[in-house]
């Protein structure tokens, strides 16, 4: 059962595993259409590239290999690439304090143009980011002649009170 606190890395974690729960369903609807949609699996590997890059920004790490925000992943690569961020995400928030979160990040966008942020306001940006993608991966799924699972948080909770 999930349970809710003050703490916003443990709201970040119920977020994460929901983020993760969600892009699996849709993951597998992409899998089962009659023709493959590269729109939806597009959206997939592009919401997996920026969680990727935030991470790595957030880390302070070489961001050489990101070569492009629109990678081209088979539905293979994309479940490698998820089930890869899901324990990297854990990782850095299970190590992660309250007072983390405030912390200035500077970073420069694909563009090349300098900015900086708190930490949680990129975790925030990350998962949010995730949502707006997930919704446009359903309404392709559905134009492929798919059934998307109901990827919303409601299902998430009620699946998850068991």
């Amino acid at each position: 059962m999930l349970v809710f606190s003050n703490s916003m890395i443990d709201q970040y974690k119920k977020v994460l595993a929901y983020d993760q729960w969600s892009l699996d369903l849709l993951l597998k609807d992409i899998e089962v259409l009659p023709t493959p949609d590269p729109t939806a699996l597009g959206r997939l590997s592009h919401i997996l590239f920026a969680e990727d890059v935030w991470l790595t920004r957030i880390l302070g790490e070489d961001l050489s290999r990101f070569l492009t925000p629109w990678p081209a992943r088979s539905t293979a690569e994309c479940g490698e690439k998820l089930e890869e961020m899901g324990k990297k995400w854990s990782a850095y928030l299970n190590g992660l304090k309250e007072e983390d979160l405030s912390k200035i990040i500077s970073y420069k966008n694909t563009k090349g143009q300098a900015f900086q942020l708190p930490v949680g306001a990129i975790v925030t940006h990350v998962f949010d980011h995730s949502t707006y993608h997930r919704g446009q991966i359903a309404t392709a799924i559905k134009k492929a002649g798919g059934e998307p699972h109901s990827p919303g948080f409601n299902a998430f909770v009620f699946e998850n009170q068991k």
